[in-house]
C-alpha cells in the first residue's frame, strides 16, 4: 500500500468504503426510479398535460430538495390554470416538460461524478505497485544510467561529507574570541551590559537546574506539539508523540522518567547503546537531503524542554542588551543643535513628532520586532520549527501572531525592494549584499560555541551538559560484513544535532556576536534569518560591513557559501563603482531570493526564467509518476500553490505592477510547456477520460474544493489578478511623487518663515535657545545664522529620521496589496459560509477572495448541470480522508 496512506487508520478506511458503496447503491437507485418515470411520461406522450404531471410527480419524489426551488414550485398551479385558461400557451408547456426532464437528468449527472470521486479515491488507496515510486534527477535530460545507482552514489558521498566534517575537530583560537567580543563591549556602557547580560544569562542556568520536576502535564503538552511540529522524529516515532497527547496515563508516566532524569541531569547522557545513535539522510520538502539522528522518543523530550527553556531566556536577554544598554548604534535621534534649528525655521507644527514618525524609527522597530534573533521563540509552547522556505504555517503560532519562515522571507525580500528603491532615489547609490554560511551547523567548531557560552556567562554546569549533547555517539551505516555495531560508532566533535531546539539557541548565540559586530562597525543593521545573511545600505558602509562579516567568520572557524553569496551596487547617472576600491571590496555574485534575481543594471526584481523552467521540468516529471489522478492533484496544488507561489515573490507595492504581469507570464509559459495546446482543466479531463472512461465533464469539478465535490485543483492565475489591479503600479515613480511633495513642502515652509513678524521670530528664539536660568544661548554667530532659512541640503539632510510622509510611503512600498473582491450573488455568499464550516481554511483572508472569485466564475454551470452550488452532497463525500491527503506533504525530487 502506499506510504501516504500507510498511517491510515482501519476505521477511517471503512467509513469511506462504506460511503462509496452507499452512494453507488443511491445511483443505482436514482437510475431505475429515474427510468420508470421517463417510460410513465412516454407512455402518455400524446397528452402534454399528463406527461408534465408525470414528471413532476417524479421530480418531487426524487429530488425533493431541487423541487422546492420558486420555478418548479409554480408548475402544478400553472399547469392547473391550464386546463381551462388558453392563455398558457403549448410553447411554455413545452418549456415545463424541458425544466423538468432537465432536472430529473442533473441529480443524475451529480451522482455520476460522485460515482466518479468514488472511482478517484479508490486508485488513491489503491495505487499500482510501482506507482507509488518517485522519480528523482538533478538534469533529468543529462541523467542516461538508473536513478537508483545515482541516488545510492549521491547518498553516500553526503554521508562521506559528513562524515569528513562532524568526526574531525576544528579548534579555534578560545581567548582570541573572548577577545574580539570584550571589543563589543568597551567603555563604561559596554561594560555595564555585559555585566548584565553575564548576570541574566547565569540564572538561567540556575533555574532550570534548581528546578528538578519540572515536568507536569502542562509542559509535556508543549513539549510534545513542540517536537510534532518540527522535522527532528521519523514519522512513526510521531505517531507515537500523537498517541501520547491522547492517553493522560502515558503522559504521567513520562512526566515521572523526565523528572528522575532532571534530579540526575549532571549523569545525563544519550540513549544509545553499545550501537550508537543511527544516522540517516532525510529527504526536506524543498528536495534537499539532511543527515539527521534517529534518536530515544525520551532524550528528545527531555532536550526539548531544556532547549527551548534556553532559548526564550536567552531571546530575552540579547534582546533587552541590543535595546536598553546603549550598545546598539542607531540614528532614529537629531541632534540637538540640528533639532533646535529645524523647530526654529519649520514651527513646532512640523516638528514635534519628526523622531518618532521617521523611516529609521521604522527599520529599527521592523529589524526587532521581525528579524533580530527571529529563529528563537519567545514563548515555549511556539516549539522550534525549522528554517527553509517550504516550512508550513503553523496554526497555533498564525493564531498568535508569530509569523511563518516564509512570511518571514517574504517581509525581508520586500524590504530589500523597498530599500533599493528609496536609496537609490534619495542618495542616488544602494548596495545589497548577500551570503550564507558553508554547513553552518553542521561545521559549527565546538571550542567557537564553548568559548561564545563561558564569554555570556554559562556556567561549568551546562557546559558539561552541553558538551554530552554536542558529542553524540554515531552509527553511520555499516563498513563492512560482519562488523561489529560498536566498531561503527564515532563520537562527534564538530557540529550541532540538526532540528533541535538546542541547534537554534548556539546558532543565534554564535551569530548574535556577529549582528553586534557589524552595527557597530559598519553603523547599519545586518538582516539575517538564521544564517541567511543580508546588507542593504550606503556602498561603503555595506563593504566595512562585509568585511566585519569576514572577520568575525574566519575567527569562529566558518566559511561563506559561494554559491549564495554576491552583491550589486546600484547608482544614479552621477555616481559609479565599477573597477572602484569600494567595489572590489564586496563579494562577487548575483543577490537571489527564491527564483527573483536584483537586476544589476535596473535594479529590478526580475524572475529568473532558467531556473523556474528547471523546476518546471522536473514538476513535469513528477507529475507523471503520479500512481493516482488525486495523488497528481495534490502534487500539483503542492507545487503550484506552495512552492512557486512564494519563490516568484508575492505582488507588493515595492516590485510594482510589472512584477504580477511577470509572474502571469511565467505562469503562462509554465502551462504550455506542461499542457502543449491545451491547459490543466482539459488535460485533467483528458486523463479521467482515458482512465476511467469518463467525459462531459464540467469543469467545475475540476477547480471546485473538495467540500463542494470537486477535486479542488488551484489555478495559479487568480491569486495575481485579485491583486494586479491594487497593487503600486510603479514605485519608482511613486518615490519621485514625493521628491515633488517635498519640494513643495520645503518652499511652504520657507515662505511661511518668512512671512513671519519679527515679533513672531523673537519668540521662536526665546522658546527654543534660553536656557533654564532664562539666559539666552545664541551665539553672534547663531544669530547671523537664524536670519537666513535653511538650505534645501539642510533640509532634507536628516529626512529619513524626521519626514512622517518619507516613512509613510516607505511603510507604503512595505505593504502587500488588498485582494480585490469581485461582486457575488447571495448564492455564492451562501456558499462560503458553508466552506467557513466544513472547509474553513478556505474562508480565510488568504483564501476567501480567491474562493469567491472561483465559485461566481462557476455558477452559472454550477447551476445548469448540477442544480446547485455543489457538485456531490456533503454527508456522502469522505472528508476525513481528503484531509488527510490534503496534509501530506510534497518533496520536490530534486538535486542532493
Amino acid at each position: 500500500m502506499s506510504s501516504s496512506t500507510a498511517a491510515l487508520s482501519r476505521t477511517l478506511k471503512n467509513i469511506t468504503l462504506t460511503k462509496i458503496r452507499e452512494l453507488e447503491k443511491q445511483r443505482k437507485t436514482y437510475a431505475q426510479s429515474k427510468n420508470a418515470v421517463l417510460e410513465a411520461a412516454k407512455e402518455v406522450d400524446d397528452d402534454p398535460r399528463a406527461k408534465i404531471a408525470i414528471l413532476l410527480e417524479g421530480v418531487e419524489q426524487l429530488s425533493p430538495s431541487s423541487s422546492s426551488a420558486v420555478d418548479l414550485v409554480n408548475i402544478r398551479p400553472w399547469l392547473e390554470q391550464s386546463h381551462f385558461d388558453s392563455t398558457i400557451p403549448d410553447s411554455m408547456l413545452e418549456q415545463y416538460e424541458t425544466q423538468l426532464r432537465s432536472q430529473l437528468h442533473v441529480q443524475t449527472r451529480r451522482l455520476d461524478l460522485g460515482a466518479l470521486y468514488s472511482r478517484l479515491l479508490t486508485e488513491w488507496l489503491n495505487p499500482t505497485e510501482t506507482g507509488d515510486e518517485q522519480v528523482s534527477f538533478e538534469d533529468p535530460e543529462a541523467l542516461d544510467g538508473s536513478f537508483e545507482v545515482v541516488e545510492k552514489d549521491r547518498l553516500k558521498q553526503l554521508k562521506d561529507k559528513f562524515s569528513a566534517v562532524v568526526f574531525t575537530p576544528l579548534e579555534t583560537d578560545e581567548v582570541e574570541i573572548s577577545v574580539h567580543l570584550e571589543e563589543l563591549f568597551c567603555e563604561d556602557v559596554g561594560a555595564k551590559a555585559l555585566e548584565r547580560l553575564r548576570r541574566d544569562v547565569g540564572n538561567i542556568g540556575k533555574y532550570i537546574s534548581v528546578n528538578k520536576t519540572p515536568f507536569d502535564d502542562r509542559t509535556i503538552r508543549w513539549c510534545l506539539k513542540g517536537l510534532l511540529r518540527n522535522d527532528l522524529l521519523r514519522d512513526d516515532k510521531k505517531a507515537i508523540l500523537q498517541d501520547f497527547l491522547r492517553d493522560e496515563v502515558a503522559r504521567t508516566e513520562i512526566c515521572d522518567v523526565l523528572n528522575m532524569k532532571m534530579a540526575d541531569i549532571k549523569h545525563w547522557k544519550w540513549d544509545a547503546g553499545e550501537e550508537g545513535l543511527p544516522v540517516e539522510p532525510r529527504q526536506q520538502l524543498n528536495g534537499k537531503y539532511r543527515i539527521m539522528m534517529d534518536e530515544d522518543i525520551l532524550d528528545a523530550i527531555f532536550i526539548h524542554y531544556i532547549g527551548m527553556t534556553w532559548n526564550v531566556g536567552m531571546k530575552t536577554i540579547l534582546s533587552d542588551v541590543a535595546r536598553y544598554t546603549g550598545i546598539w548604534k542607531h540614528k532614529i535621534n537629531v541632534p540637538e543643535d540640528v533639532s533646535d534649528r529645524r523647530r526654529y525655521f519649520l514651527g513646532e507644527h512640523r516638528t514635534r513628532f519628526e523622531t518618532n514618525t521617521g523611516v529609521e524609527k521604522a527599520r529599527l522597530d521592523m529589524f526587532r520586532d521581525e528579524f533580530f534573533l527571529s529563529l528563537l521563540p519567545s514563548k515555549v509552547w511556539q516549539g522550534a520549527g525549522g528554517y527553509d522556505d517550504d516550512e508550513e504555517v503553523d496554526p497555533e503560532n498564525d493564531a498568535n501572531g508569530v509569523k511563518s519562515v516564509k512570511e518571514v522571507k517574504q517581509q525581508l525580500l520586500r524590504l530589500l525592494a523597498t530599500e533599493v528603491q528609496l536609496q537609490k532615489t534619495l542618495h542616488g547609490k544602494v548596495a545589497v549584499v548577500q551570503s550564507d554560511f558553508q554547513w553552518f551547523c553542521t561545521g559549527l567548531s565546538h571550542s567557537t560555541l564553548f568559548a561564545i557560552l563561558r564569554f555570556c556567562g554559562v556556567d561549568e554546569y551546562w557546559i558539561k551538559f552541553f558538551k554530552k549533547f554536542l558529542e553524540a555517539p554515531l552509527n553511520m551505516g555499516p563498513v563492512s560484513d560482519g562488523e561489529p555495531d560498536s566498531d561503527r560508532v564515532q563520537i562527534r566533535k564538530r557540529g550541532v544535532p540538526m532540528s533541535h531546539a538546542l541547534e537554534k539557541f548556539f546558532g543565534e548565540l554564535v551569530l548574535y556576536f556577529m549582528d553586534l559586530a557589524v552595527n557597530q562597525e559598519a553603523g547599519m543593521l545586518l538582516y539575517r534569518f538564521h544564517d541567511d545573511l543580508y546588507l542593504v545600505g550606503e556602498p561603503e558602509k555595506c563593504a566595512t560591513a562585509w568585511q566585519s562579516m569576514e572577520r568575525y567568520s574566519a575567527l569562529i572557524g566558518l566559511e561563506f557559501n559561494k554559491s549564495k553569496t554576491g552583491s550589486v551596487i546600484l547608482t544614479g547617472d552621477e555616481f559609479t563603482y565599477e573597477d572602484s576600491e569600494i567595489a572590489a571590496k564586496m563579494p562577487t555574485g548575483v543577490v537571489s531570493i527564491g527564483f527573483l534575481n536584483l537586476d544589476a543594471d535596473s535594479g529590478e526584481w526580475i524572475i529568473n526564467q532558467k531556473d523556474v523552467f528547471r523546476h518546471v521540468k522536473q514538476l513535469s516529471k513528477q507529475l507523471a509518476a503520479a500512481p493516482s489522478i488525486l495523488s497528481w492533484v495534490h502534487t500539483w496544488n503542492s507545487c503550484i500553490g506552495r512552492f512557486f507561489s512564494h519563490t516568484f515573490g508575492v505582488p507588493a507595492n515595492c516590485f510594482g505592477q510589472a512584477h504580477v504581469d511577470a509572474i502571469l507570464e511565467t505562469y503562462k509559459h509554465m502551462q504550455d510547456f506542461l499542457f502543449p495546446g491545451s491547459n490543466v482543466c482539459a488535460y485533467l479531463k483528458g486523463l479521467i477520460e482515458v482512465r476511467f472512461n469518463v467525459s462531459d465533464i464540467p469543469d467545475a469539478f475540476i477547480f471546485l474544493p473538495e467540500s463542494l465535490g470537486g477535486l479542488g485543483v488551484r489555478n495559479p492565475f487568480i491569486d495575481p489578478f485579485l491583486v494586479r489591479d491594487n497593487v503600486c503600479t510603479s514605485p519608482a515613480a511613486r518615490m519621485q511623487k514625493f521628491l515633488k511633495e517635498e519640494d513643495e513642502e520645503y518652499n511652504d515652509a520657507k515662505t511661511e518663515f518668512e512671512e513671519l513678524s519679527e515679533q513672531d521670530k523673537k519668540r521662536r528664539r526665546r522658546a527654543i535657545y534660553t536656557d533654564a536660568y532664562g539666559e539666552s544661548s545664541i551665539s553672534p554667530t547663531l544669530e547671523k545664522e537664524l536670519e537666513t532659512f535653511i538650505t534645501k541640503d539642510e533640509f532634507i539632510a536628516y529626512r529619513e529620521s524626521t519626514s512622517s510622509k518619507l516613512a509613510s510611503l516607505y511603510n507604503e512600498l512595505m505593504d502587500v496589496p488588498r485582494k480585490k473582491r469581485i461582486v457575488t450573488t447571495g448564492r455564492v455568499m451562501q456558499t462560503m459560509k458553508r466552506l467557513e464550516k466544513v472547509q474553513p481554511e478556505l474562508a480565510t483572508n488568504d483564501m476567501k477572495a480567491e474562493m469567491e472569485w472561483l465559485l461566481q466564475l462557476y455558477e452559472k454551470e454550477l447551476l445548469e448541470r448540477c442544480g446547485g452550488m455543489s457538485i456531490v452532497e456533503k454527508n456522502l463525500l469522505p472528508l476525513g480522508i481528503l484531509t488527510i491527503l490534503r496534509k501530506k506533504k510534497v518533496a520536490w525530487q530534486m538535486v542532493l
